[in-house]
């Protein structure tokens, strides 16, 4: 364990489009969750030694100077880089103060993880939502644990995030899938996408936002490629030998997965798309407040 001085938390979006969020954060670097396909591993995010997550001590200071500079009230993203439930956080807190601090100043946010320690701060999630945009997304590559357990291996089994976002249904907090990625050969199978959905209509989600496919390039293909070579040499084969150079690799099957997810949401009333998702959580702000948020 490490801790650094940061100079700065915030970061301006510079557009809405992902989750509608006006300002994104890491108060982590790097990530216990081990999951062997991350893209915060290539070269151009430049975390090193990513497996070990250093926390910004100074970040809650921070935090609340800029927030008390900011005039305009905005939506704040968490979980870009660094998931924001990692391991640390248990003993930290650093999340679970953060969160203080945006209700306190009138903020919103938008937060993805693949933790169900999340279950800890939804009440003040609940704080928040009363008079600010909130967004939970629990992000999944499948809905089978043991598949998941070997992909993604220090993290909540799918069964306890969907449990978590039941729990946060439950508690009438907007919250849903970011369904990415979708491993070709191992995750893109039509039974399991069918699996996945039908279980998050079960939790209640409001939608599920999905990459058919990954991102694949410089040190994160190499560490994920090295990977599969342990779990299985024939799939890790198949990588080598197709469209690996790639930065983006499709899912097997692209259209007909595309398709299935499309018709089944539908039929479900779940959201998939962006504009929706993103009105879905902010539009009663935009109504009660103007051009607030």
């Amino acid at each position: 364990m490490e801790k650094i001085q940061a100079k700065k938390l915030l970061t301006k979006t510079k557009n809405r489009e992902w989750f509608g969020t006006d300002y994104t954060m890491n108060i982590y670097r790097g990530c216990h969750h081990g999951c062997i396909y991350c893209d915060s591993r290539s070269e151009c995010y430049q975390i090193d030694n990513f497996d070990q997550v250093t926390y910004k001590e100074n970040a809650l200071a921070l935090l609340n100077q800029e927030l008390q500079g900011k005039r305009k009230k905005a939506v704040i993203g968490f979980g870009a880089m660094s998931d924001a439930y990692n391991h640390l956080e248990r003993k930290k807190c650093l999340t679970k103060n953060a969160l203080e601090l945006i209700d306190t100043h009138g903020f919103g946010v938008s937060l993805a993880t693949k933790s169900a320690l999340l279950e800890r701060d939804i009440e003040r999630f609940k704080s928040i939502q009363q008079h600010s945009p909130v967004n939970i997304g629990f992000s999944f590559s499948t809905s089978h644990d043991r598949l998941a357990s070997q992909i993604e291996r220090h993290v909540s089994l799918p069964s306890e995030r969907f449990a978590a976002l039941a729990k946060c249904k439950e508690n009438n907090l907007y919250s849903g899938i970011l369904l990415m990625p979708i491993l070709p050969y191992i995750t893109d199978n039509l039974k399991l996408l069918v699996d996945l959905i039908y279980k998050a209509h079960e939790a209640n989600t409001d939608y599920i936002y999905p990459l058919f496919g990954m991102t694949l390039r410089d040190r994160q293909k190499d560490y994920y490629i090295n990977a599969l070579e342990k779990l299985s040499p024939e799939i890790a084969n198949k990588y080598k030998n197709d469209k690996v150079n790639q930065y983006f690799f499709p899912a097997e099957d692209y259209e007909r997965l595309n398709d299935t997810f499309k018709n089944l949401c539908i039929k479900l009333g779940i959201s998939y798309k962006m504009a929706d998702i993103i009105a879905g959580y902010q539009d009663q702000y935009q109504t009660e407040q103007g051009s607030l948020f």
